[in-house]
């Protein structure tokens, strides 16, 4: 015993001695002896200088430790002469006897003053390249005659305790020179609670932020748990508030909080994130993230979703006026929700749904690529009913469509109109961007309410691929009829081509233009229409100018309403006639059971031959030429009057039945646009005018001609009396003649007789 007593006397002597020479040793030694060994040390380790500006004191026992003064590392050749990193100072101690069993207690960890300055070159390169470019330290561990190199120290940390840790007057500044951006982090503190392995410990944090002329008060506090041997690390009650101000920022100031609880399971490779709020500007947002696979491709699957909020109040509160609508309910509630699955691969958007006030947009979106130079995109889309009437500015007191009605347009003083002053408008598409689209989706709508026409089942296709983009097959049902037509941009010649192939078929015209105009339709019948053109350009004249293509439309059993065409040729006749008419009617419309039309465009100028109108009192048909490049229209349409119909132009019409009336309409489209009733009519009355000086020309001309018949007559007449008074003259001239030879002859024959004998 007392062998065994004295022999563990001896173990405690030289335990002792052991460790309390090296404190002895240790202790009379000043480390600032060492301050140039330490700053040439660095030199050669990091090629930058530091400089030790404070005093280095230890402590040994029992707690091992370091307190430094200020120090400083020079920055990165190139990036100007203020310090990488310096601080004011830092005191750090951990208790001794507890390392041996690779326990680690330290005391308070304190960081005062602290400042790093980041930099980024024009050229990309970073002042901390050269620090993060150098090889690492390495450790050989070797089993089973395997030898393999490890960074970093392997040996593992049975146990860790800190009394806290707390970091004063940290700042960070950061300049990037690439996009020409400052960030400024300043005042930041960090504090925590005592921390111990795989035990909950408190952690609170402040800053301010400054960039881009935004000011940002940022707090922070959260439960962290660090467990080492689980691989597990928890942050739980996470919140983050923000208080911000600036020019930048709606209304010159955002308040934001953010809160969730993170889990990040490194042995399961997995980072959840639970509980996540954000408010900002009176929005809420919720949900939640699983991030997977951390090691190999990271997956990430999340879910967000709104509170109902007011759009009006945001735009309030984002420094924007809200609209004036029509209906002034409207824009106060809205909502949305949304699940995300993303892989550094691809990305998939689904079940999203937003809501606007009664208004439901629903889909499904996707890039299957991310690595592709512009990524593809998939999608279905689709809205329940919208009435966009509601969300447009109200109409003036008193003011509806009626009250425009054969009002002159406001003169067009853009100096956009080739016709009228050579001006053009271009037309800049991003076409290189185009050529790269790969887009395919759909976009369907089940009602759509808007200028107060309604439209139902709308279905619109997208596709962009190869540089041309195409709405094919757009479909729609409209007013007892439908719609069918195709959009296309080619984009892959230096000059863009855009084509139309449009079909509307069994539309009744009178609803629509009822529920258009909020009046009287100006034309009634079942419309069909079709046009298959094409053009090409980059600006509004080169467009117009390329236009080529074809057109048909037709109506059938309708009425052009708001003009009697037979009253108004019979007050263009009384006017003529120096008459007056009454102005009532009994029917202000033009009956006609079939009106059709079709037209070629080439280079810009439609031309069209076949107008054809038949009602029971009249034909119309009409010829000529619509050159849009210039803006002028050569047409003239033909009246043709069949007969009277009792509404429609009135029995005084029967001396007119047969006669046409070509109506010449000639000019710029600002000059027939300012009063193009006035123009037909005109063109009727001088019609008529001319009309009837044709008449009566061609009526004076009989007479003369008859008169000059009965002349001519009458002459022959008299030269026939006369020639024949003249032939008797001349037969008793001749006889007697005849005589007075015959007795001349006698006589000359007596002398002669008289003679002989």
């Amino acid at each position: 015993m007392k062998l065994l007593k004295r022999l563990l006397i001896g173990l405690a002597v030289l335990l002792v001695l052991l460790l309390v020479i090296p404190v002895v040793v240790l202790s009379l030694i000043d480390l600032n002896d060492y301050k140039d060994k330490i700053q040439n040390l660095t030199k050669t380790q990091t090629g930058r200088d530091l400089s030790i500006t404070g005093d280095l004191n230890v402590s040994y026992f029992p707690w091992v430790g370091i307190s430094l003064g200020e120090l400083a590392l020079a920055n990165a050749e190139g990036f100007g002469s203020e310090p990488f990193a310096k601080i004011d100072s830092a005191n750090v101690k951990v208790e001794l006897l507890p390392l041996l069993r690779k326990t680690v207690n330290v005391k308070t960890v304190e960081l005062s003053g602290l400042s790093v300055d980041l930099q980024r070159a024009a050229d990309g390169t970073t002042n901390w390249d050269d620090l993060a470019n150098r090889e690492p330290a390495t450790t050989s561990t070797t089993t089973d005659d395997t030898t393999t190199e490890v960074e970093g120290d392997p040996a593992a940390i049975a146990a860790l305790a800190v009394g806290g840790v707390e970091i004063t007057n940290a700042n960070v500044s950061w300049k990037d020179a690439t996009t020409e951006t400052e960030a400024l982090l300043s005042d930041f503190n960090l504090k925590t609670g005592a921390i111990e392995l795989a035990k909950p410990f408190d952690l609170t944090t402040d800053f301010n932020v400054n960039s881009a002329g935004i000011d940002a008060d940022v707090t922070g506090e959260g439960a962290i748990t660090i467990d080492l041997e689980n691989q597990r690390y928890t942050v739980a009650g996470f919140n983050l508030n923000t208080n911000a101000k600036g020019d930048a920022l709606p209304a010159g100031a955002v308040e934001l909080t953010f809160a969730t609880d993170i889990v990040a399971d490194l042995a399961a490779q997995a980072i959840t994130a639970d509980a996540i709020s954000l408010n900002v500007l009176g929005v809420t947002l919720n949900g939640e993230a699983n991030v997977t696979q951390l090691d190999t491709e990271p997956t990430v699957v999340a879910s967000l979703k709104s509170d109902a909020f007011s759009p009006a109040e945001l735009m309030t509160k984002l420094g924007l006026d809200a609209p004036v609508t029509a209906d002034e309910t409207v824009l106060q509630s809205a909502g949305m929700s949304l699940s995300l699955d993303a892989t550094p691969a691809a990305a998939s958007l689904s079940n999203l749904t937003i809501t606007l006030d009664d208004t439901t947009f629903s889909g499904n979106a996707s890039l299957p690529d991310l690595a592709a130079a512009t990524p593809p995109v998939r999608f279905d889309f689709a809205v329940d009913a919208i009435d966009l009437d509601r969300y447009l500015p109200p109409t003036a007191d008193g003011e509806d469509a009626a009250d425009n009605e054969g009002a002159a347009p406001a003169a067009d003083t853009s100096g956009d109109t080739a016709g009228d002053s050579g001006g053009d408008t271009p037309i800049d598409l991003p076409l290189d961007m185009i050529r790269q689209l790969d887009i395919q989706g759909v976009f369907a709508v089940g009602s759509l309410k808007v200028m107060n026409l309604l439209t139902t089942d709308i279905n619109i296709p997208l596709n962009a691929s190869n540089g041309v983009v195409k709405l094919d097959d757009v479909s729609a049902n409209l007013y007892d009829g439908g719609i069918n037509t195709t959009l296309s941009l080619d984009a892959t010649g230096d000059v863009p081509g855009f084509g139309v192939n449009a079909a509307l078929t069994k539309v009744e015209s009178d609803p629509l233009l009822t529920d258009l105009r909020q009046t009287g339709s100006p034309l009634t019948g079942n419309a069909n229409f079709n046009a298959a053109i094409t053009t090409a350009g980059a600006s509004v004249n080169a467009i117009k100018a390329g236009l080529n293509g074809t057109f048909d439309a037709a109506f059938k059993d309708g009425s052009i309403n708001g003009i009697n065409i037979g009253y108004q040729i019979r007050k263009a006749k009384a006017l003529f006639q120096g008459q007056s008419l009454s102005e009532e009617q009994k029917q202000i419309k033009t009956d006609f059971s079939s009106l059709s039309m079709s037209g070629t465009f080439t280079n810009g100028v439609l031309t069209s031959d076949d107008l054809d109108m038949r009602s029971p009192l009249l034909r119309l048909s009409g010829a000529g030429t619509v050159d849009l490049p210039q803006e002028y229209l050569d047409y003239t349409p033909s009246i043709k009057i069949t007969g009277s119909a009792e509404g429609q132009g009135g029995k005084d019409l029967d001396e007119l039945a047969g006669v046409q009336l070509d109506v010449p309409l000639r000019g710029k489209f600002s000059e027939l646009s300012a009063d193009f009733s006035g123009v037909l009519l005109g063109g009727l009355k001088d019609n008529l005018l001319g009309n009837a000086k044709a008449r009566a020309k061609a009526e004076a001309d009989k007479l003369k001609a008859e008169a000059k018949e009965k002349l001519e007559a009458e002459r022959a007449k008299a030269e026939e009396k006369a020639r024949a008074e003249l032939e008797a003259k001349q037969e008793e001239l001749t006889e007697k003649a005849n005589e007075a030879v015959d007795k001349a002859k006698d006589e000359l024959k007596g002398k002669l007789k008289g003679l002989l004998k």
